[in-house]
């Protein structure tokens, strides 16, 4: 079973430090990037890789966090618990945004598929969604922590 924990922390810290990355050094780089033009550079070679690596990281970080829930319910302390469930939900929230908001955006942006205010939106959404998940973060790990170590009040 520690092995599933293993992968579950070890996915978890990938997709949440991609999360990070965009948030914290990517938007705020991109104007100056843009000036200096390597924007495209970038959106063409590393901003894919790096998207796949988010993207699969969320979804192995749920299915893994699944599985840990399912073969340790029970003998888990604090699982299975009201912290544990509000952790899930939304790391699953989070997770559903990465698949069905900032992918298919950031699909379409990075193709150049889209022009004008269609642009305009998927940049927007994907920043909204993305921006989303870094709030979500501090209170979805909150609450994994919390679970296995006696929750918030002890």
């Amino acid at each position: 079973m520690w092995t599933i924990e293993f992968l579950h922390v070890l996915f978890g810290i990938l997709w949440i430090g991609l999360l990070y990355f965009f948030n914290l050094v990517q938007v705020q780089s991109m104007p100056k990037m843009t000036e200096a033009g390597a924007a495209k550079p970038y959106t063409q070679i590393i901003l894919p890789k790096a998207l796949f690596y988010f993207r699969w990281a969320a979804l192995l970080t749920v299915i893994t966090g699944i599985v840990y829930y399912i073969a340790g319910k029970g003998t888990v302390q604090g699982i299975p618990g009201g912290v544990i469930m509000i952790g899930m939900f939304l790391g699953l929230v989070m997770a559903f945004n990465v698949w069905f908001i900032i992918w298919p955006n950031q699909k379409q942006i990075i193709a150049g598929a889209l022009e004008g205010d269609a642009l305009n939106k998927a940049k927007r959404m994907a920043f909204l969604a993305s921006r989303t998940n870094a709030w979500l973060s501090l209170p979805m790990l909150a609450c994994m922590v919390a679970a296995n170590h006696g929750g918030f009040a002890f």
